[in-house]
């Protein structure tokens, strides 16, 4: 009797560290809401900022892309904490493009969509390249382990982001 209490709270002991891993994995969970009303929860969320970058003097198709993650929200110079917050974006159709065209972080209020600027997004580029942001995606990976990606706001007329409303995301919760 007294073996099967012991071995009892063995096991107890031995799986109280995996449940808290799996409790904190999932406080880091970011709910997309996508525009045909499905959402996605992907854990281990980033949020990466595209751009590409060419010397003055060479022909823009020498232009490098390179993504840097942020976990802040960078619209122009400011930036804002998304952690624990909402993000919710507005778009327009026309034309055969969607653009996100304003967008609300529930404790900042309304944003107005700027690309975000260079000293704060990639301070370390030469001075003598030329610097154009592209676009800012989320990624992780969904609950059942599968890494995503979607595009959240495209800075640039080259890259389309919510093409469908499968894949266009109106509403993130950054738990």
């Amino acid at each position: 009797m007294r073996s099967l209490t012991i071995l009892g709270l063995a096991t107890v002991l031995m799986l109280s560290p995996f449940d808290a891993k799996g409790q904190e994995e999932l406080s880091s969970v970011a709910t997309l809401q996508l525009a045909d009303g499905t959402s996605v929860a992907l854990v281990d969320w980033k949020l990466t900022y595209e751009f590409v970058s060419w010397r003055a003097k060479e022909h823009i198709s020498t232009a490098k892309p390179q993504v840097r993650e942020n976990p802040l929200l960078i619209l122009g110079k400011k930036t804002y904490a998304v952690k624990g917050d909402t993000l919710t974006l507005k778009h327009v159709e026309g034309d055969d493009i969607v653009r996100v065209v304003s967008m609300d972080l529930k404790k900042a209020g309304e944003l107005k969509v700027e690309n975000p600027a260079r000293d704060v997004l990639a301070p370390d580029l030469d001075k003598d390249r030329i610097y154009q942001p592209r676009s800012l995606d989320i990624s992780g990976k969904t609950l059942s382990g599968i890494e995503r990606s979607f595009c959240v706001i495209s800075f640039s007329a080259l890259v389309e982001c919510g093409g469908t409303k499968t894949t266009r995301v109106v509403k993130i919760d950054f738990n």
